[in-house]
C-alpha cells in the first residue's frame, strides 16, 4: 500500500469522525448511526458500508 495514500485516507476518516461528532443522536440514528460507531469508524474496526441494516424505531 501506498503511504500517501494511506495518510490521505486518515485524513478523510478524521474528517468525516470530526463532522459526525458534531451531529446530534437523533440525526445520527436517522442516518443508521449510533454514537459507538463513530468511535470504531475512527479506529477502523468498523466501516459504514460493512455494517448491517437498522431497523429504525
Amino acid at each position: 500500500m501506498n503511504i500517501f495514500a494511506s495518510l490521505i485516507r486518515r485524513s478523510e476518516r478524521r474528517r468525516a469522525y470530526e463532522n459526525l461528532r458534531q451531529f446530534d443522536d437523533h440525526l445520527l440514528r436517522d442516518i443508521g448511526l449510533q454514537r459507538s460507531d463513530l468511535h470504531q469508524m475512527m479506529t477502523g474496526s468498523r466501516t459504514p458500508h460493512v455494517k448491517g441494516n437498522r431497523t429504525h424505531e
